[in-house]
């Protein structure tokens, strides 16, 4: 018997226990407003989507990027640096600059987010599912977005919860998706994989990155 316990029962006084933290299922946060992505911020929301529309030009460079992007780019950089990266790296073609200008917002919105000083980039064309199987991400937090083609799929649950229901992210929207890597996570981070893919997929993801 603990001292405590003994003491209490000697005194007369009610034995005060801690409850166990009850963790609540995760929420996920969908708006057309950007200001959503802040959500992810919040304890139990393990994603954040700004569903958005691309403008037209970007739409159409993406397309057209899904014949002429030969190779991914990855890359460490900051937001700052990336136009300059991004002009010699990708192919000229109409929409160009219109493409540069919205990664480069994406960019500089989650290294604000994030308070990070660099972002691990990605830029590919996929035409296979690249992550097939429902998983976590062994990180804090990661940026994804599909230009075009079929985009990234959801559950709700955990990661071992085989009956939730399967959604999809919409092309163009920009999701936040919280990782096990998350300080003090008191969710599950959100299970997610590639989709199925009837046609090619261009992909972005960004990472950030924390310098000592």
């Amino acid at each position: 018997m603990s001292q405590l316990v003994a003491n209490n029962m000697t005194s007369g006084m009610p034995l005060q226990f801690t409850p166990e933290p009850v963790l609540l299922p995760a929420r996920q946060q969908l708006s057309s407003s950007v200001e959503v992505l802040t959500e992810i911020f919040s304890a139990d929301v393990n994603l954040a989507v700004w569903q958005r529309s691309l403008a037209p030009a970007v739409a159409s460079y993406s397309q057209q990027l899904l014949s002429l992007l030969r190779l991914p780019l990855q890359h460490f950089i900051s937001p700052e640096q990336l136009p300059d990266y991004l002009q010699p790296a990708l192919p000229d073609a109409p929409g160009k600059d219109d493409f540069i200008a919205d990664l480069a917002l994406i960019a500089q919105m989650f290294a604000c987010l994030m308070e990070c000083q660099q972002l691990g980039l990605r830029l590919k064309v996929l035409n296979q599912a690249m992550c097939p199987r429902f998983h976590t991400d062994h990180l804090c937090c990661r940026l994804v977005t599909t230009y075009h083609g079929p985009a990234t799929e959801w559950h709700a649950g955990a990661l071992t919860d085989n009956n939730a229901r399967v959604q999809q992210l919409q092309q163009a929207d920009v999701a936040l998706l919280k990782g096990s890597g998350w300080e003090n996570m008191a969710t599950y981070a959100i299970s997610h994989r590639s989709p199925a893919l009837a046609e090619p997929r261009l992909l972005l993801t960004l990472d950030p990155v924390w310098q000592d």
